[in-house]
């Protein structure tokens, strides 16, 4: 069979059969990296805080990318803006966020488009009834929390005055008439504006950090969810690559193995049903076709014409059971 094998048609079978179990493999690789490329995994560079201004600029939007980022920003609230937006879990306790402008000092200097000052929505904290809610403190604000992109909008959504039901850029926008950054924080820290943000030494937002109000509890808001799971469909598509490089060598080893028993051992080749005959000279089997009048070896190359000699002029039959060539 290795004879087999080795001859230059075998070769460029091999050749071929290679070929395309690479591919399918490359294939079954893509497959696999498309599945971790999907998935959801925490960035530490996003913990680490850093200038809202490095991280987004005026009138860009909040994309995938720049969301989670824990952002610091120094500005000026404005008290009559504060909203409350209802129904926020903290501990598993149904609450209000208290969300209220942030103007930002010279931002329109950074978007061409603004006609004054952007503002930043701040979700300043968590508040268990509206009567919780504190009023935002005057002067410099700096505050440090996690850039969020906006909600959409819920205007079918039924809410009391001074409420919204969302943290829309777009709705506060319209409510507050001024420009806004597309995306919006949810504050960890505020501090006075002359003081740094409290950063710990890894260069994170301290543990120690609290919002500026009474009975606002600070919120917890971590990185979107992270997944780090093989997806079911994309490491079945993996599997059945693999499954057909595996069929590629498998059908050139098929070939091979027919080759072999073609030229070597016919007999357990081809299924006649009928006499075939051996020829000493040719090496090979050979039987008469009474429909075309012809003699034929097994490889279907006419053997002997009607009115010619027979390879072996006294043939000795060699009977079968069976009716076709493989």
């Amino acid at each position: 069979m290795l004879k087999s094998a080795l001859r230059p048609r075998s070769l460029a079978v091999l050749a071929v059969a290679l070929l395309v179990a690479v591919m399918f493999v490359l294939l079954s690789r893509w497959q696999l990296n498309t599945s971790l490329e999907s998935a959801t995994v925490a960035d530490p560079a996003k913990d680490r805080v850093s200038n809202l201004e490095n991280v987004v600029r005026p009138g860009e939007s909040t994309t995938a990318q720049q969301a989670d980022h824990v952002v610091t920003a120094v500005g000026t609230y404005r008290p009559e803006t504060t909203v409350l937006v209802p129904g926020r879990l903290q501990d598993g306790v149904s609450g209000y966020w208290v969300v209220t402008e942030l103007e930002l000092p010279d931002s329109q200097k950074r978007w061409d488009a603004a006609d004054e000052d952007l503002g930043l929505a701040v979700a300043r904290g968590w508040v268990a009834t509206p009567d919780d809610a504190p009023r935002a403190p005057a002067g410099e604000i700096r505050v440090t929390g996690r850039l969020l992109p906006t909600d959409a909008p819920l205007p079918g959504r039924p809410t009391e005055p001074g409420q919204v039901g969302s943290v829309s850029s777009a709705q506060l926008s319209n409510l507050w008439d001024v420009p806004l950054y597309s995306g919006y924080v949810a504050a960890f820290a505020e501090t006075p504006g002359q003081y740094p943000a409290p950063i710990a030494e890894d260069g994170t937002v301290a543990a120690s950090a609290t919002p500026m109000g009474h009975g606002l509890s600070r919120l917890r808001i971590d990185q979107q969810p992270t997944d780090t799971s093989v997806h079911a469909l994309n490491l079945f598509y993996a599997v059945e690559w693999v499954v057909f490089a595996g069929f590629a060598l498998f059908l050139w080893w098929r070939y091979v193995r027919d080759e072999h028993l073609r030229r070597e051992n016919p007999e357990q080749y081809f299924y006649f049903d009928g006499d075939y005959f051996w020829d000493e000279d040719a090496q090979s089997y050979y039987y008469w076709d009474a429909q075309d009048q012809c003699y034929y070896y097994f490889d279907d190359q006419p053997a002997v014409g009607p009115g010619s000699s027979t390879p072996d002029p006294d043939p000795a039959p060699r009977s079968d059971k069976g009716a076709h060539d493989d």
